[in-house]
């Protein structure tokens, strides 16, 4: 075998190198101008997203959404019972402060009351200094110095005492005093920290209220509606249990928006219901009629003909189960009735048969749970 060089066979092996190489190079300038064809074609038939990806909050969901303003409503509440309590505290404290100072004015006035016969027996024994007590008081025969000398050692005992307890009143002061002074201290540091707690909660609050208020109004979503569903607790309802048509209380009711109410159940329902209409439509379901307590069930019935409401006292209406919808919900096959009918039944709310007929009511709607 012939000997070749390593370098020979390098050059016998180069690219662009006699009649193989010219066709190596064709080939690979013929197939990038194939690829390039593929990709403008490609390019050309799938249009590329108009704005890639999404924002995030376009792809949170709704009960997202829902979930994370019911945790800053419950921070909010946690903190406001926190201000609450240490308000509480710090009233407390200053009451406290006041026991303490009216304590310090009783014993000032004991220590002045004190001081009168001290001062006394003190100013007598500065001008008789060699007589002492008894040499004060003693005068005449040996019954009177015996009588006395009881009188001074009474007085001596009394005064003794009176000492004592001017010195415990005096050292209590002093306690008292410095006490006083520990509180004010305390209650001014106290002001201060709750001063800057509630300042910062203030903040906290209006910036996750704005945050949640700008999202909602980018989905086209009302906000105080919103948070009427959050607020709503469904099984309130059962307090309506044993109540009469048109009485029932309060507390089973959840308020909806323009001053309409339902059950508490209906009512969670339909304002989730809602939030699915005002994205399909921007704006509130319009509400014409919602629970209605006795006295408008008789002004009610008072008002239309015999037979086009029910008697007083049975009527749905008055169960909080029932709602009358207006803003072209009311007209039967419209787009809004239609959507009505289409998604009303996922949350509970149905167009009952009888309103289909007689009597025709196409914007009366019922709940049945």
């Amino acid at each position: 075998m012939p000997f070749t060089s390593d370098s020979a066979r390098r050059r016998s092996r180069a690219p662009g190198t006699g009649a193989l190489g010219a066709l190596g190079t064709l080939q690979r300038v013929r197939m990038t101008q194939a690829l390039t064809l593929v990709l403008l074609t490609a390019l050309l038939v799938v249009p590329l997203p108009e704005s890639g990806l999404e924002p995030a909050s376009a792809q949170s969901s709704l009960e997202e959404l829902r979930n994370n303003a019911e945790e800053a409503s419950k921070e909010l509440e946690k903190a406001t019972d926190e201000y609450v309590e240490r308000q509480e505290e710090l009233e407390k404290a200053q009451e406290e402060l006041v026991d303490t100072l009216h304590e310090l004015q009783r014993i000032e006035v004991d220590l002045g009351e004190m001081r009168e016969p001290l001062a006394q027996l003190a100013s007598t024994m500065y001008q008789q200094p060699e007589a002492g007590v008894l040499g004060i008081l003693a005068a005449g025969d040996l019954d009177e110095d015996l009588q006395t000398q009881s009188y001074a050692a009474k007085l001596s005992e009394d005064n003794q005492a009176l000492i004592q307890d001017a010195t415990d009143l005096r050292e209590e002061q002093i306690g008292l005093a410095g006490e006083a002074q520990d509180l004010q201290t305390f209650t001014q540091l106290e002001q201060a920290e709750l001063a800057a707690k509630v300042d910062d909660l203030r903040a906290q609050s209006e910036e996750s209220t704005n945050a949640l208020t700008d999202e909602l109004e980018s989905r086209g979503l009302d906000p105080d509606t919103f948070m009427a569903a959050a607020d709503c607790d469904p099984s309130a309802a059962s307090k309506a249990d044993g109540y009469p048509n048109g009485l029932l209380p309060k507390e089973a009711l959840c308020e909806l928006y323009d001053g309409h109410s339902l059950r508490a159940d209906a009512a969670k329902a339909f304002l989730e219901l809602n939030m699915e209409h005002v994205e399909q439509f921007g704006e509130n379901i319009c509400i014409t009629s919602s629970y209605r307590d006795l006295p408008n069930q008789h002004r009610v019935y008072g008002e239309v003909p015999p037979g086009f409401a029910a008697v007083p006292g049975t009527s749905n209406h008055g169960l909080g189960q029932a709602i009358d919808l207006g803003c072209g919900i009311q007209n039967f096959r419209s787009d809004k009735w239609n959507w009505m009918e289409t998604n009303g039944g996922r949350y509970g709310w149905i167009h009952p048969a009888w309103a289909k007929s007689n009597p025709f009511e196409p914007w009366h709607w019922e709940f049945e749970g």
